[in-house]
Protein backbone atom coordinates (compact mmCIF):
# COMPACT_ATOMS: atom_id res chain seq x y z
CA UNK A 1 0.00 0.00 0.00
CA UNK A 2 2.61 2.44 0.78
CA UNK A 3 4.67 1.30 -2.33
CA UNK A 4 0.97 1.75 -4.52
CA UNK A 5 0.90 4.94 -2.64
CA UNK A 6 4.34 6.56 -3.25
CA UNK A 7 3.55 6.06 -6.99
CA UNK A 8 0.29 7.71 -7.28
CA UNK A 9 1.77 10.57 -5.22
CA UNK A 10 4.66 10.94 -7.80
CA UNK A 11 2.62 10.22 -11.05
CA UNK A 12 0.55 13.23 -9.53
CA UNK A 13 3.38 15.13 -9.22
CA UNK A 14 4.73 14.87 -12.75
CA UNK A 15 1.23 15.14 -13.89
CA UNK A 16 1.17 18.76 -12.13
CA UNK A 17 4.43 19.48 -13.31
CA UNK A 18 3.35 19.36 -16.73
CA UNK A 19 0.30 21.33 -15.94
CA UNK A 20 2.37 23.74 -14.79
CA UNK A 21 5.06 23.96 -17.68
CA UNK A 22 1.73 23.95 -20.11
CA UNK A 23 0.20 26.46 -18.57
CA UNK A 24 3.70 28.57 -18.46
CA UNK A 25 3.99 27.81 -22.15
CA UNK A 26 0.61 28.85 -23.02
CA UNK A 27 1.13 32.43 -20.93
CA UNK A 28 4.57 32.74 -22.78
CA UNK A 29 2.90 32.38 -26.05
CA UNK A 30 0.06 34.36 -25.26
CA UNK A 31 2.14 37.27 -23.94
CA UNK A 32 4.26 37.30 -27.62
CA UNK A 33 0.86 37.05 -29.65
CA UNK A 34 -0.09 40.30 -27.87
CA UNK A 35 3.07 41.78 -27.97
CA UNK A 36 3.45 41.10 -32.20
CA UNK A 37 -0.23 42.27 -31.87
CA UNK A 38 0.72 45.65 -31.21
CA UNK A 39 1.11 48.06 -33.96
CA UNK A 40 4.61 49.52 -34.25
CA UNK A 41 4.24 53.47 -33.12
CA UNK A 42 4.14 55.46 -35.91
CA UNK A 43 7.50 58.14 -36.20
CA UNK A 44 6.58 61.84 -34.50
CA UNK A 45 6.35 64.72 -37.22
CA UNK A 46 9.64 66.08 -35.12
CA UNK A 47 11.29 62.73 -36.26
CA UNK A 48 9.70 62.88 -39.76
CA UNK A 49 11.00 65.99 -40.66
CA UNK A 50 14.76 65.00 -39.45
CA UNK A 51 15.01 61.80 -41.22
CA UNK A 52 13.52 63.98 -44.49
CA UNK A 53 16.21 66.58 -43.72
CA UNK A 54 18.81 63.64 -43.72
CA UNK A 55 17.70 62.40 -47.17
CA UNK A 56 17.53 65.57 -48.81
CA UNK A 57 21.21 66.92 -47.19
CA UNK A 58 22.51 63.62 -49.08
CA UNK A 59 20.60 64.01 -52.27
CA UNK A 60 21.52 67.80 -52.88
CA UNK A 61 25.09 67.55 -51.99
CA UNK A 62 27.35 68.00 -54.70
CA UNK A 63 28.37 64.47 -54.59
CA UNK A 64 26.42 63.10 -57.57
CA UNK A 65 27.44 59.24 -56.44
CA UNK A 66 25.86 59.52 -53.60
CA UNK A 67 23.67 56.01 -53.30
CA UNK A 68 20.63 58.57 -52.35
CA UNK A 69 21.03 60.01 -56.12
CA UNK A 70 20.48 56.34 -57.86
CA UNK A 71 17.01 56.72 -58.58
CA UNK A 72 14.06 55.03 -60.92
CA UNK A 73 15.53 54.69 -64.39
CA UNK A 74 12.22 56.11 -66.46
CA UNK A 75 8.51 57.26 -65.86
CA UNK A 76 5.43 57.02 -68.07
CA UNK A 77 4.90 60.14 -69.82
CA UNK A 78 1.12 59.76 -70.01
CA UNK A 79 0.97 60.15 -66.23
CA UNK A 80 3.16 63.00 -66.31
CA UNK A 81 0.82 65.72 -64.43
CA UNK A 82 2.79 68.06 -64.09
CA UNK A 83 6.88 69.56 -63.81
CA UNK A 84 7.59 71.90 -60.88
CA UNK A 85 11.07 73.85 -61.80
CA UNK A 86 12.77 75.11 -58.28
CA UNK A 87 16.10 76.04 -59.57
CA UNK A 88 18.72 75.88 -62.45
CA UNK A 89 19.60 72.23 -61.38
CA UNK A 90 16.03 71.00 -59.78
CA UNK A 91 13.28 69.80 -61.28
CA UNK A 92 9.78 68.04 -59.36
CA UNK A 93 7.69 65.67 -61.59
CA UNK A 94 4.32 64.98 -60.58
CA UNK A 95 2.65 61.78 -61.32
CA UNK A 96 -0.66 62.74 -59.38
CA UNK A 97 -1.53 60.40 -56.12
CA UNK A 98 0.95 62.17 -54.35
CA UNK A 99 3.70 60.70 -55.90
CA UNK A 100 6.84 63.06 -56.76
CA UNK A 101 9.88 62.09 -58.46
CA UNK A 102 12.95 64.92 -57.99
CA UNK A 103 15.73 64.80 -60.50
CA UNK A 104 18.74 67.08 -59.30
CA UNK A 105 20.89 67.88 -62.61
CA UNK A 106 24.47 67.06 -62.17
CA UNK A 107 25.62 71.21 -63.00
CA UNK A 108 23.43 73.59 -63.91
CA UNK A 109 21.49 74.17 -67.24
CA UNK A 110 21.37 77.51 -68.68
CA UNK A 111 18.20 79.34 -68.84
CA UNK A 112 16.57 76.79 -65.96
CA UNK A 113 14.97 78.91 -63.21
CA UNK A 114 12.02 78.87 -61.11
CA UNK A 115 8.45 78.75 -62.93
CA UNK A 116 10.38 78.30 -66.24
CA UNK A 117 8.58 76.58 -69.24
CA UNK A 118 10.42 73.36 -70.37
CA UNK A 119 10.73 70.72 -72.96
CA UNK A 120 11.80 67.48 -72.80
CA UNK A 121 12.71 63.86 -75.10
CA UNK A 122 10.30 60.78 -74.72
CA UNK A 123 11.70 57.83 -75.81
CA UNK A 124 9.13 54.76 -76.29
CA UNK A 125 6.27 56.91 -74.47
CA UNK A 126 8.37 57.15 -71.52
CA UNK A 127 10.86 60.13 -69.77
CA UNK A 128 14.27 58.28 -68.80
CA UNK A 129 17.02 58.49 -67.53
CA UNK A 130 19.41 60.15 -70.02
CA UNK A 131 16.56 61.87 -71.74
CA UNK A 132 17.00 65.56 -72.36
CA UNK A 133 15.36 68.44 -70.81
CA UNK A 134 15.57 72.13 -72.15
CA UNK A 135 14.36 75.20 -70.97
CA UNK A 136 12.15 77.61 -73.23
CA UNK A 137 13.22 81.18 -73.36
CA UNK A 138 10.94 83.81 -74.47
CA UNK A 139 12.01 85.26 -77.38
CA UNK A 140 9.93 88.32 -79.54
CA UNK A 141 5.90 88.37 -79.61
CA UNK A 142 4.73 84.70 -78.30
CA UNK A 143 7.89 82.85 -79.19
CA UNK A 144 9.68 80.55 -77.00
CA UNK A 145 12.78 78.53 -78.37
CA UNK A 146 14.37 75.96 -76.46
CA UNK A 147 17.92 76.62 -74.21
CA UNK A 148 20.99 73.77 -74.44
CA UNK A 149 19.76 70.54 -73.54
CA UNK A 150 20.74 68.90 -70.11
CA UNK A 151 20.84 65.29 -69.58
CA UNK A 152 18.46 63.65 -66.71
CA UNK A 153 20.65 61.82 -64.39
CA UNK A 154 17.73 60.09 -62.47
CA UNK A 155 14.00 60.29 -61.18
CA UNK A 156 14.21 60.17 -57.37
CA UNK A 157 10.92 59.05 -55.55
CA UNK A 158 10.49 61.94 -52.29
CA UNK A 159 7.70 61.97 -50.33
CA UNK A 160 5.35 65.28 -49.93
CA UNK A 161 7.42 66.13 -46.77
CA UNK A 162 10.74 65.78 -48.62
CA UNK A 163 9.47 68.04 -51.50
CA UNK A 164 8.64 70.12 -48.87
CA UNK A 165 11.90 70.23 -47.16
CA UNK A 166 13.74 70.40 -50.63
CA UNK A 167 11.71 73.60 -51.50
CA UNK A 168 12.59 75.07 -48.16
CA UNK A 169 16.05 74.72 -48.35
CA UNK A 170 16.12 76.22 -51.96
CA UNK A 171 14.45 79.18 -51.43
CA UNK A 172 16.85 79.58 -48.23
CA UNK A 173 19.81 79.37 -50.24
CA UNK A 174 18.17 81.64 -52.79
CA UNK A 175 17.64 84.19 -49.83
CA UNK A 176 21.10 83.63 -48.67
CA UNK A 177 22.83 84.39 -51.79
CA UNK A 178 20.64 87.15 -52.39
CA UNK A 179 21.44 88.75 -48.77
CA UNK A 180 24.92 87.99 -49.86
CA UNK A 181 25.05 90.01 -53.39
CA UNK A 182 23.45 93.02 -51.00
CA UNK A 183 26.03 93.20 -48.36
CA UNK A 184 28.69 93.41 -51.13
CA UNK A 185 27.17 95.65 -52.96
CA UNK A 186 26.58 97.94 -49.76
CA UNK A 187 30.23 97.00 -48.57
CA UNK A 188 31.82 98.19 -52.38
CA UNK A 189 29.81 101.07 -51.56
CA UNK A 190 30.90 102.35 -48.50
CA UNK A 191 34.53 101.77 -49.76
CA UNK A 192 33.74 104.10 -52.44
CA UNK A 193 32.30 106.39 -49.87
CA UNK A 194 34.88 106.25 -47.72
CA UNK A 195 37.72 106.54 -50.62
CA UNK A 196 35.64 109.86 -51.88
CA UNK A 197 35.74 111.49 -48.04
CA UNK A 198 40.01 110.54 -47.56
CA UNK A 199 40.16 112.25 -50.65
CA UNK A 200 38.40 115.12 -50.07
CA UNK A 201 40.55 115.40 -46.49
CA UNK A 202 43.33 115.42 -48.09
CA UNK A 203 43.25 118.04 -50.61
CA UNK A 204 41.70 120.12 -47.49
CA UNK A 205 44.57 119.34 -45.86
CA UNK A 206 46.77 120.46 -48.72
Amino acid sequence: MNTLSMMKTKDAGWLCGYTVLALVALLAWSAGSRAEAVPQAEPTSEEALAVAQQRMDSILSDDASTAENQGKDCLPARRIRGVDVLDSRTLVFDLGRDRNYLVRLDRQCFGLRRNTPISYEITGNRLCRLDGIRALQHWGHNRLTPGPRCAIPSFIAISDVERSVVEDRIAADKAAKVAQHKAVKAARKAAKRAAKEAKRNAKNAA
